[in-house]
């Protein structure tokens, strides 16, 4: 086995080789010399065979992207290869931003709409509305397209048109728009605003990107303008990033001098990293950082040194529990492998990752308890960690919140199943097509609106013109396995999610998020635990501020 194993990372290392062009080998004896060219040789001869006899015709590129692949997930699951295209995509979320019409697009019942048209984008300039279906893109027709097959043809360089039909409800033909395509912003900081007197809101909910660090400083300052003295930094969602730019967060909360975190890499590689707060927080504020089992990476490199530290308060969920650091090796391909460098851990010591020994990344992504925790072992003691105040904390498995708090928005079966009736009922709803609730009618998107108490509520009367569109709607597609049962069952569920799908096509998603804090189960207990949160932080600082060496303060 351990022959085979060899023989296999031998073939792809110069699967490699062909891919990339030349590169440094080490000097290597004669014998093995002799036998990386017989490897070679077999490598020729199999992807040889198989392009010339397989079933269906393949191409070089194709058999050597998957060799790649196929070594680099025998390391750990964060280990990948991009292609040229994948390459070029990530390149562009890194400096936050994409090239496209600016909309984001869904699957609903088997067929792609336009759920949300970017503020300043070519989207919201061409007229395109939430509940827009999507039928044909350039001539091509996309009326039973999923999603990522419209969102492929939707992308290009700055500059290029693409022409997009849509069926809209209410119009008698489809809508045929000539896009031109541009640079679409896309910032790791999309909603912040003040949620109670005093408490400003912080949603670093996208992944940490170039901008990261300048975002921040820009939406505290903001809020502070607004009477904020306290925070709720939200990382919910976030599944990591650039390591600097979560240095440069961490430092914005902690105080000068303290570690933020610490990478080790293989020795004799230069990849070790101790990260020490340089500038610091100028003052002392009560600070609460929302988590869920999707914050994970860089997220859980700033969520890990606050609570490391005492300097906040964690709420929520356990992280994803991602302790590994990659570096990206571009290739003369025009691709790059996204290579594990190193494990990091936390102030006190922690390597949070979670296991993966087993190999298989369905459970390592997906694998939940019954009640849709991330399935975790039992504590060991190795693993067990003190807090600057001496609080216990574990490593192995995530951050463990302060305050465990479940997150409504997990979907029951049931709810995912009826996810697609609600959609299709609220843009009929906005669309204008139930006569009974002309009030919901809408025009398109108002972005910048300021939000008032109680808009858009979902009356009883609303409820019931659904619990009628939904019947119909199961009854002619028997495939979902809803009842009328099941609606009932989860009629509180439906009723926000109807809200919510309203405050989208009226507004769009961040000013819906905030629409509906008031059912935000983890932000609401994060607002009445502020004052828990503040007495944390003036502990911390006071400790923290008396070991303090001249120069640190």
């Amino acid at each position: 086995m351990k022959k085979e194993s060899q023989k296999f990372l031998t073939l792809v290392f110069l699967a490699l080789i062909a891919l990339c062009g030349t590169v440094m080998l080490p000097i290597v004896s004669a014998q093995d010399s002799q036998a990386q060219s017989k490897l070679s040789s077999d490598y020729e001869k199999a992807s040889n065979i198989i392009r010339q006899n397989y079933v269906t015709e393949l191409d070089q590129e194709t058999l050597t992207k998957a060799a790649i692949q196929g070594m680099l997930k025998t390391l750990d699951p964060h280990s990948d290869y991009m292609d040229r295209k994948a390459f070029q995509e990530f390149n562009e979320k890194q400096h936050s931003q994409y090239f496209g019409i600016g909309s984001q697009i869904g699957t609903r019942n088997r067929v792609t709409y336009i759920l949300e048209p970017f503020k300043d984008s070519p989207a919201s300039r061409a007229g395109l509305r939430y509940g827009d279906q999507i039928v044909a893109v350039n001539g091509q027709d996309t009326s039973s397209w999923p999603s990522d097959r419209v969102r492929n043809l939707l992308l290009g360089p700055r500059g290029t048109q693409v022409t997009i039909s849509v069926k809209r409800l209410g119009v008698a033909e489809p809508i045929t728009s000539t896009i031109t395509r541009d640079g679409i912003w896309l910032p790791s900081i999309p909603n912040f605003y003040m949620v109670k007197p005093g408490i400003g809101y912080i949603g670093l909910t996208r992944n940490f990107q170039a901008t990261t660090s300048a975002e921040l400083t820009k939406a505290m300052a903001a809020l502070r303008e607004k009477g904020a003295e306290s925070f709720i930094l939200d990382l919910r969602g976030n599944g990591g990033g650039y390591l600097e730019q979560a240095i440069r967060v961490a430092d914005s909360f902690l105080q000068r001098g303290q570690t933020i975190v610490t990478v080790r890499g293989r020795p004799g590689r230069n990849f070790d990293q101790d990260a020490i707060a340089e500038s610091g927080a100028t003052e002392n504020f009560p600070l609460v950082v929302l988590t869920d089992r999707s914050t994970a990476s860089a997220s859980e490199i700033v969520a890990g040194a606050i609570q490391d530290h005492d300097r906040g308060l964690i709420i929520g969920e356990p992280s994803f529990g991602k302790g590994l650091v990659q570096r990206i090796f571009p290739l003369s391909s025009g691709g790059a492998l996204t290579l594990t460098i190193a494990h990091y851990y936390t102030p006190s010591g922690r390597l949070i990752q979670r296991d993966y020994s087993n190999g298989s990344l369905f459970e390592y992504y997906y694998r939940r308890s019954a009640n849709g925790d991330a399935a975790a072992p039992p504590k060991k003691s190795s693993d067990e960690k003190k807090t600057d105040l001496g609080r216990t904390v574990y490593g192995g498995g995530g951050i463990e919140p302060d305050i465990k708090v479940d997150s409504a928005d997990f979907f029951t079966v049931a709810q995912s199943r009826l996810f697609h009736g609600v959609f299709l009922f609220a843009r009929e709803l906005v669309s204008g097509q139930i006569a009974a609730h002309p009030q919901f009618k809408l025009n398109g998107l108002e972005y910048d609106h300021k939000l008032k108490p109680n808009e858009f509520m979902i009356t009883d009367d609303v409820l019931k013109s659904f619990r009628a569109f939904a019947t119909k709607f199961y009854k002619d597609n028997p495939d979902y396995g809803i009842t009328p049962a099941m609606i009932e069952e989860n009629i509180v569920w439906v009723r926000k999610q109807i809200r919510q799908e309203v405050l989208v096509a009226a507004y769009g998603s961040d000013k819906a998020q905030q629409g509906q804090a008031d059912l935000d189960l983890p932000l609401q207990r994060a607002i009445t635990e502020m004052p828990t949160a503040a007495d944390l932080a003036q502990r911390s600082w006071r400790r923290n501020s008396a070991n303090a060496r001249p120069g640190q303060r």
